[in-house]
């Protein structure tokens, strides 16, 4: 198992909510990032390193945006090949 965390931003709060979770992999991860219920902006990072940042729509997907380049490497993509990342609110859960 490995560290990772989610930043929670909300639009009530300045300042980001931080989640502190273990998992096995990066999917994992992004997986405990998909079923968060309560913010509309979510970062997964692993350690120091951005993984991905996503948004929910009005109508409960998320969206996936892109992340700065960095100068310690290239972000790692979470899904795996050919997973649809539009998956509804909680229907990734395992």
């Amino acid at each position: 198992m490995r560290p990772f965390h989610l930043l929670l931003f909300t639009d009530d709060s300045a300042a980001p909510r931080r989640i502190d979770f273990q998992a096995d992999d990066p999917y994992q991860a992004f997986q405990a990032a998909l079923n968060e219920r309560g913010c509309c902006e979510v970062e997964l990072w692993d350690g120091d390193r951005l993984l991905v940042r996503m948004s929910k729509t009005e109508i409960n997907l998320w969206k996936l945006h892109g992340t700065p380049a960095k100068a310690h490497g290239p972000t790692v993509n979470p899904l795996p090949p050919g997973a649809n990342a539009s998956l509804p609110s909680g229907a990734a859960a395992a």
